[in-house]
């Protein structure tokens, strides 16, 4: 890779980086959790749940391929504006034209085509602005900058939530819109703050059409038996994508599991997320902070999927709401953790730095397919087993994704130079 090196200093950078992930999660998450309910509700009351399955379905489908493709369009920019701005800007205005799409929308047909478009551009937003950290963030910072790249998914959620119940009275069009003016000021924001130069992409040597079938592989993923590393870290994303899924059935678990009434349940998912979102920010700071100061991040990686597993199994035999609530913050404990650290180590172990936004691409591929595995299997696992038996298999799958670390090489001690953090 050879590039005008500009660095960003890290206060302005992290800055950079939080604003960027903020107005992708407003623009993403939030009609996830609400908008697009309320507006499938609107266009057809009937077939809320099975719309809103195959939305979901689609959208994970669609982010397989838009992350990877926009990974690897963002790796080959040459602009002399830089190859990961451009991307932020150009996602973000994009996104925000397709979520008006989606709020004007008079049919599903229509609101599915854009919500993917949407989809599609926000993955080239969030790809990109992942990229940053290893671009730029000094290795012996990266788990400080990721701790604090991890909360801010949990804070977008928090506030846009809120934000869209202090504007009930508003319309679905305009909470659309308004989602996407905010994701299109995070991003110039982030284009401010953050410095690039002009990078020009190189080829590896002898890569003409003499490859053979491997090589050209390899550059679609890299080589496992070349970089053994980077596999085992995305088993160890996916894995974790499985366990981590147990926290999206909670709605479903009380309604099922304890019975409690469509009426009390919003008070009780919200008692919940007031518990866990402030546990998983605080712990993956704290756990970011940690893995840099003692230059370490196998352990911190093993320790947290071990946390968020034992976690999950108490869920599953939770005796009552308000132990449910503690095994919630223990999950969040852990995950909070594994946020921070994991992304600091996968960040290491990337092969090529000029395929840096790809290959992030495809750890963010592997979280999601593992979410979407859980959801897949989770109607017969229950149906034949309970919960218990649900959240039982998907704990163990958090000690798995533990397990997975171990042959990874851990940093020596001697690359975490005392570096000044204003620098």
């Amino acid at each position: 890779m050879n590039s005008n090196v500009i660095k960003t200093p890290f206060p302005r950078l992290i800055a950079g980086i939080s604003i960027g992930s903020f107005g992708y999660n407003i623009a993403m998450v939030i009609p996830l959790a609400f908008l697009l309910t309320v507006k499938l509700a609107m266009l057809n009351p009937e077939n809320v749940t099975i719309n809103f399955s195959i939305i979901g379905l689609a959208t994970g489908i669609t982010g397989v391929f838009s992350q990877y493709l926009a990974g690897m369009i963002s790796d080959r920019t040459t602009l002399a504006f830089g190859r990961r701005r451009p991307w932020i800007l150009i996602g973000a205005i994009g996104a925000a034209a397709a979520l008006y799409g989606v709020g004007t929308a008079k049919s599903f047909t229509i609101l599915l085509v854009f919500w993917l478009l949407a989809k599609i551009l926000l993955s080239f937003m969030l790809t990109a602005t992942t990229a940053i950290i290893p671009d730029q963030v000094p290795e012996n910072k990266r788990g400080t900058a990721s701790g604090i790249f991890g909360l801010i998914g949990p804070v977008a959620i928090l506030v846009g939530l809120n934000l869209m119940f202090m504007l009930n009275s508003w319309s679905v069009e305009n909470k659309f819109l308004l989602l996407g003016i905010i994701s299109i000021i995070s991003a110039i924001i982030t284009c401010v703050l953050v410095k690039e130069g002009k990078v020009e992409y190189q080829k590896e040597r002898g890569q003409n059409n003499t490859l053979t079938f491997s090589e050209k592989m390899s550059r679609i993923y890299p080589s496992p038996k070349k970089y053994p590393s980077f596999t085992y870290g995305v088993l160890t994303r996916l894995f974790m994508g499985v366990a981590y899924t147990a926290t999206s059935f909670t709605s479903v678990y009380y309604l099922e599991h304890f019975h409690v009434s469509q009426e009390a349940l919003a008070g009780i998912v919200s008692t919940n997320s007031n518990i866990t979102i402030p546990v998983l920010a605080v712990a993956s700071i704290i756990g970011g902070a940690l893995s840099d100061k003692f230059g370490r991040q196998k352990p911190f990686v093993f320790l947290a999927a071990v946390i968020t597993a034992i976690g999950i199994i108490g869920l599953g035999f939770a005796p009552s709401i308000s132990i449910s609530y503690v095994c919630g913050a223990v999950i969040s404990l852990g995950f909070g953790m594994f946020l921070a650290v994991d992304m600091a180590l996968m960040t290491r172990i990337l092969p090529h730095p000029e395929d840096a936004a790809k290959d992030m691409g495809i750890v963010n591929i592997a979280h999601d397919i593992g979410g979407s595995l859980a959801n897949s299997t989770a109607g017969p696992i229950v149906a034949a087993g309970g919960y218990p038996v649900f959240f039982g298999v998907l704990a163990a799958f958090g000690i798995l994704a533990g397990v997975m670390v171990k042959p990874i090489p851990e940093m020596e001690r001697e690359e975490f130079p005392k570096i000044n953090i204003a620098k």
